[in-house]
């Protein structure tokens, strides 16, 4: 084998190995909307939500990223009410696609109804408690970090 060859193919080797430590742009978008995300006060983790089956109806894990607004003054962590966007038992009330997996205590429903219109077919649960509110999201484009900012603090007044 001739040496230009042998240098050639060692060249290819390390650009190879270099371009696959690159991020994609995906992976680079989700970097930046997630660090975006916690400079506003969210945290950000990725979840898988096991739902109830037995109790709700509720059948599929819920799996992305979880946005979550804690409130570290309230001491209480009792749900209020969640959300899914899957069939269910119950979805009394709610937009068509979404169900109720807790409902405890029972927000305005207008608004609640109004916020769910205007989420993103990515959205696919969204929660409050005492002491927190949070949603996942698969994180398409359609989901800024400030998007889901605004969407929490209107569950926040929910």
């Amino acid at each position: 084998m001739s040496p230009l060859i042998i240098i050639v193919a060692v060249v290819m080797a390390v650009i190879g190995s270099v371009m696959m430590l690159k991020p994609s742009a995906k992976q680079a978008r989700l970097a930046e909307q997630r660090l975006e995300a916690i400079k506003l006060g969210l945290q950000v983790k990725l979840e898988n939500f096991e739902p109830e089956s037995e109790k709700n109806g509720v059948r599929n894990d819920i799996r992305g990223a979880q946005y979550l607004r804690f409130f570290p003054d309230v001491k209480s962590q009792q749900i209020k009410w969640r959300v899914v966007r899957q069939p269910a038992w119950d979805s009394e009330g709610l937009p068509e696609s979404w169900s109720w997996h807790d409902k405890d205590s029972m927000p305005d429903l207008d608004k609640l109804n109004a916020l769910l219109k205007e989420l993103p077919a990515d959205v696919l649960l969204v929660e409050s408690f005492d002491n927190r509110v949070a949603l996942i999201t698969e994180e398409s484009k359609d989901s800024t970090a400030l998007l889901i900012n605004d969407w929490l603090e209107q569950v926040t007044r929910l």
